[in-house]
């Protein structure tokens, strides 16, 4: 999709399509009025009988009839003007792009916002018009339409600054959604440190990538035995950001890299396989959100760590009643293998607080039990400092990524002692969410950190409004708005 900006006169402007927006209980545009006249009154008089008054998520096409010079006109209802922020503005904007049918190669959005919502508009055109056909045959190209935002108050810097922002986070979302809508026959854990390396190679970015062996030797004995199972072998990937001038802080952000989870020897049933592709949506995240740091240069140094492996039933695969020690010397008895996840991300998290760094962050589709507390739209953060949290949750208020913080109950501890070991990798069945932040905790010792529970957001079984079904990068943009924030 290429986009410019254009303050030609629209009504002398040839397009396939051409979108406004309209606010709750606000006149139609002066631009609106005069197409309004030339199809003879067609929209109010549709508007008075629909009872449509500018009704957020609201959409009205009409077809010109050769009557004005764009072929078709959209309308998008935005709702109340005081609740309309960066994060409503996204989902319009994308669900406008649903209205772009097949052979509309020329679209125009008329952009009567304010400039600061320029960036958070382009992000939604761009997130609404993905789609992953890499495996279709025929007629299944992606869409590939010019847009062009038509405004006379925006100015050239301003679009230009924020298109290129916007443009930057699009590709880092499109990239994890990419990611995680491959097929796992495709993506193993060296594709996935594969792609890696690419981003890094792009973004000038410092990358180190361990084999099997060299996990094995540097004692990752978590990420090591959750791939035992498996004939592809692990992968251990570590960026480095490094900023021009002194760095404000460090920070880690590590993802889960299950690139398929059968469940191990506790073998999930065969329907809940389906979908275990993006069991390693958090390492997405991390992938995505590198490709973006690498342009947008914030002036923190960032470690981008990922531990990759699947979990599989081979005959070498770890199995309950095993104790293991993990990359901090902590013994864990396994009970159930399906919980691999986190024994992968023990090593990942102990491997980041060996780097000295300042913070960690962690994303992963850890648990079912996230998605029945809060629905499969709503990521589960929790964590050891509250300043972090709610630094992660007002970012993700912003670009309108639903999360939501659940306790680190001290009552629900006792569920992870072990009879044998210094901690056990399950609980009971009630608060499992809770209690996998609680293994998780033990690994990053004083440093504050925040894991995020992404299993319900991370990937849609059914489309929406605004993604079709799939990846969605979701954490993406949450990340890139904490990470970039200078102040």
């Amino acid at each position: 999709m290429k986009i410019h900006l254009s303050k030609n006169n629209i009504h002398k402007t040839k397009s396939d399509l051409l979108v406004f927006t309209l606010f709750a209980n606000e006149q139609l545009s002066i631009d609106l009025k005069k197409i309004d006249k030339n199809l003879n009154g067609t929209i109010i008089k549709t508007f008075k009988e629909n009872k449509f008054k500018g009704q957020y998520g609201k959409v009205y096409r009409f077809n010109t009839h050769g009557l004005v010079t764009s072929k078709s006109i959209v309308i998008i209802g935005l709702g109340d003007k005081k609740e309309f922020k960066s994060n409503r503005c996204y989902r319009a904007f994308a669900a406008a792009t649903k209205e772009i049918k097949s052979g509309e190669k020329d679209v125009g959005f008329v952009f009567e916002l304010n400039s600061t919502l320029m960036s958070s508009s382009i992000e939604g055109l761009f997130q609404g018009s993905y789609q992953f056909n890499k495996y279709k045959t025929g007629e299944n190209a992606k869409t590939n339409f010019e847009l062009t935002i038509f405004s006379k108050s925006i100015s050239d810097r301003t679009f230009s600054r924020e298109s290129r922002k916007a443009i930057i986070i699009s590709k880092a979302v499109h990239l994890a959604r990419d990611i995680v809508n491959e097929p796992p026959v495709y993506l193993t854990p060296a594709k996935l440190a594969e792609i890696s390396e690419a981003v890094a190679i792009e973004g000038n970015l410092a990358i180190k990538v361990l084999g099997k062996d060299e996990i094995k030797s540097a004692g990752m004995n978590g990420l090591y035995s959750v791939s035992r199972g498996s004939t592809q072998p692990p992968r251990f990937i570590h960026f480095t950001y490094t900023p021009k001038d002194k760095s404000k802080k460090t920070v880690a952000i590590v993802g889960k890299g299950v690139t398929f989870d059968s469940g191990g020897l506790c073998l999930k049933p065969a329907g809940s396989m389906l979908t275990m592709k993006m069991d390693m949506a958090g390492s997405a995240v991390v992938v995505g959100a590198m490709k973006a740091i690498a342009d947008l240069k914030p002036k923190y140094k960032i470690h981008g760590i990922i531990p990759a492996t699947e979990n599989m039933t081979g005959g070498d695969a770890y199995k309950p009643d095993d104790v293991l020690y993990a990359l901090n010397g902590k013994s864990v008895e396994i009970i159930n293998t399906d919980a691999e996840g986190r024994i992968a991300l023990s090593d990942a998290l102990s491997y980041a607080v060996n780097l000295g760094v300042d913070e960690i962050i962690d994303l992963a589709t850890l648990t079912g039990a996230c998605i029945v507390g809060l629905g499969s739209y709503t990521a589960g953060v929790m964590g050891n400092n509250e300043k972090l949290i709610n630094s992660i949750l007002k970012c993700s208020e912003n670009v309108g990524e639903k999360m939501w913080q659940l306790p680190l109950d001290d009552e629900l501890r006792k569920e992870i002692n072990s009879n044998i070991a210094d901690i056990k990798n399950v609980g009971s069945k009630w608060g499992g969410a809770i209690t996998a932040a609680l293994f998780l905790e033990n690994f990053v010792s004083d440093t504050p950190w925040t894991h995020i529970d992404i299993a319900g957001p991370a990937f849609l079984e059914k489309s929406n409004d605004v993604y079709p079904a799939g990846g969605t990068g979701f954490a993406v943009r949450t990340l890139i708005n904490y990470l970039t924030d200078n102040k």
